[in-house]
């Protein structure tokens, strides 16, 4: 039976770091990718693990990363487009370079790796890229109106996708977890000032109170890359693998109300 492959971009913490302990585990070679190698901390001792330098913002270097970790693995079967950036605030009060870096980083981050990696797949007729999303992908929901943009783009690219690659047996898929206890909304969490208005000020208070209590329950990082191992091992066409309690239900409940009383609901659960 031949080893199978994956790269994993941002692997340096939260679920990319548990995706390729997970993998790794159950004997796939992978390659982890990062912006820092030196953050990788125990990863380099983990039997089948590489680390790679690769930050998708710079598209030069992030192709060469791909280029070389494709050769010293002799072939990927699968990809993670992982690696984001949140910036969650009050859109007003939003400085360009957070609005580029949200840009440049979930969304042509992720078509930069996927361009890389194409023709590869393409000459081999086989492989899988698994997107990160998030039922921020799905739904609107308060105060992340530039993270939301970046993850319905995911949303829309993958799914275009699906359709322009079957032909050559390449799947995509789009993992949607809810609320995930990493650094995200830690020490990692780019907050966005809001202007001098106290209406701004009064729902920001609001919304980051609600949120820091959904954190609480927040589902852990190997919720995460279960569904990505599932979705990477599955033979079957399914395109979307929400992760966790909180998504599975908040997708639910968006799918089945109407979107004025899913607004509504939102409105009456953080006062606002």
């Amino acid at each position: 039976m031949n080893t199978k492959k994956i790269l994993i971009t941002g692997a340096s913490s939260g679920i990319g770091r548990e995706t390729v302990r997970y993998f790794a585990a159950r004997g796939w070679k992978v390659a982890a990718t990062m912006r820092n190698p030196e953050k990788a901390g125990d990863l380099v001792n983990i039997p089948g693990v590489a680390i790679y330098p690769l930050d998708v913002t710079q598209p030069h270097g992030a192709e060469q990363t791909i280029l070389k970790a494709w050769q010293d693995m002799e072939g990927i079967d699968v990809v993670v487009n992982n690696a984001g950036y949140g910036a969650l605030g009050i859109l007003e009060g939003a400085g360009d370079e957070q609005i580029i870096r949200q840009i440049d980083t979930n969304v042509l981050g992720t078509l930069r790796v996927i361009r890389y990696i194409l023709p590869l797949m393409r000459e081999r007729k086989k492989g899988t890229i698994i997107n990160l999303s998030s039922i921020a992908g799905k739904m609107g929901l308060p105060l992340y109106s530039l993270y939301h943009a970046s993850k319905y783009a995911v949303e829309g690219l993958t799914e275009s996708l699906f359709y322009e690659l079957h032909p050559f047996n390449i799947k995509v898929k789009i993992i949607e977890p809810g609320p995930v206890k990493t650094e995200f909304n830690g020490r990692s969490k780019d907050e966005i000032l809001p202007p001098d208005d106290q209406k701004y000020i009064a729902i920001s208070q609001k919304v980051s109170h609600f949120y820091n209590k959904t954190f609480k329950y927040a589902a852990q990082p190997e919720v995460v890359a279960k569904a990505i191992y599932r979705a990477a091992t599955s033979r079957s066409n399914k395109l979307r693998y929400p992760a966790g309690f909180q998504a599975k239900m908040f997708l639910l409940l968006y799918r089945i109300l109407p979107g004025t009383w899913f607004r509504r609901l939102t409105r009456i659960l953080i006062n606002i």
